[in-house]
């Protein structure tokens, strides 16, 4: 395996001991060099580097600025960065690691340092970083393979689909679909447990399990949930096993002005009725899919007319998971509230104002999105 190593540092005596040390325990790398922070930028940006070996006290610009100019950037920030110098404050230390440096060493070196403790932090460093690679090379492939599985915007029979999804991993455990069977359009928006490659694999598998109870049956909202629970169990042997496949979900069907729905533990959609420009709950609960065996849920309707929007969501939009904003779909309703007008002349800008409401939220608890988010907005023609 060829690496390309940059070695940072005003002394040039320092640069060639850092790189003889390397070249005889780390073989085919190439080496560059840089005497302060405007070269190491200058040489990222023109060659793929991966890992810096960063002196923090350097002229024109230093270490400390370096780095964090590193990690702020998208292009340079997952490369490893190994600081050094001679300062050996451990509050230095404790703020170069918290800037996103992942190990440092002091100088002068010493003869265990140059033989074993600098060629093993090199090569961690290294191979944690082509670790990093390949995760992120099978997660853009997930992501490419979640994104067609998941629904196109646009008209589907007498409704009009607006989506907006972000995962938090490039793939996710959020999903939704909508598919139009006879004159009827089914739809279901769902949150299955856990993030990452393995939650995007089972929302593939809500998917497959959905459209078979659409295509193949003609079924009501509480029919569907209550067979792919029943899926579930006959598919996988939970016997003795804490790993379930355990997600809430939310299932409608829009058939000649009747809304017809059933909720498996998703937050409470909303309902816009263009007509009377008011907002309305859906509240209905009912268990998560997977918990147990044998779960039966309830269908319920309502009238809706040519330019009503139901507007559905996952908890990620406004739950980080602690106790204390578990109820935050109340906040969705007051920014629904806020935000309908859009919901006539562009559903999408209603969805954008929404995520921002929460975003602006997120800035002040200086928190952030920590989990998937997907919107969904059914809008009748």
């Amino acid at each position: 395996m060829s690496y390309r190593i940059l070695i940072a540092d005003d002394a040039t005596i320092n640069r060639k001991l850092i790189k003889d040390i390397l070249s005889n325990s780390i073989g085919g790398t190439d080496f560059f060099e840089a005497e302060n922070g405007n070269e190491v930028l200058k040489i990222l940006s023109k060659t793929s580097i991966d890992l810096i070996l960063l002196d923090l006290v350097m002229p024109e610009m230093d270490g400390f600025e370096t780095l964090k100019i590193i990690k702020e950037n998208d292009q340079y920030k997952d490369i490893p960065v190994i600081v050094n110098s001679s300062i050996t404050e451990i509050q230095s230390i404790e703020n170069i690691l918290r800037e996103g440096a992942v190990d440092y060493f002091t100088k002068p070196l010493s003869v265990d340092d140059m033989n074993i403790i600098l060629p093993l932090k090199a090569k961690n460093a290294l191979l944690m970083h082509e670790q990093n690679k390949l995760i992120s090379e099978e997660l853009k492939y997930a992501n490419l393979f979640a994104n067609i599985m998941l629904p196109k915007a646009g008209g589907i029979g007498n409704t009009e689909l607006f989506i907006k999804y972000h995962p938090t991993m490039g793939i996710g455990g959020d999903f939704f679909d909508c598919v139009e069977k006879d004159d009827a359009v089914y739809f279901m928006i769902a949150d299955v447990t856990g993030h990452g490659i393995a939650a995007g694999m089972a929302s593939s598998m809500v998917k497959i399990l959905f459209r078979k109870c659409v295509e193949h049956r003609d079924m009501t909202p509480d029919e569907i949930l209550s067979e792919t629970n029943r899926s579930i169990f006959e598919i996988f042997d939970f016997a003795g096993k804490d790993n379930f496949f355990v997600f809430t979900a939310f299932v409608g069907r829009l058939k000649g002005g009747i809304f017809e729905y059933a909720n498996a533990g998703q937050p409470y959609p909303v309902v816009y009725h263009r007509a009377s420009e008011t907002i309305e709950e859906i509240r209905q609960n009912g268990f998560l899919v997977g918990v147990f065996e044998g779960l039966k849920y309830q269908t319920e309707k309502m009238t809706l007319n040519t330019g009503d929007s139901i507007f559905l969501y996952t908890d990620g939009l406004f739950c980080s998971g602690e106790s204390s904003d578990i109820t935050g779909w109340k906040q969705v309703v007051q920014f629904s509230e806020q935000y309908k007008g859009l919901l006539n002349k562009d559903p999408n800008e209603f969805m954008d104002q929404v995520y921002y409401g929460f975003h602006l939220i997120n800035k002040a608890k200086q928190t952030d999105f920590t989990d998937d988010v997907a919107m969904m907005i059914i809008q009748v023609k």
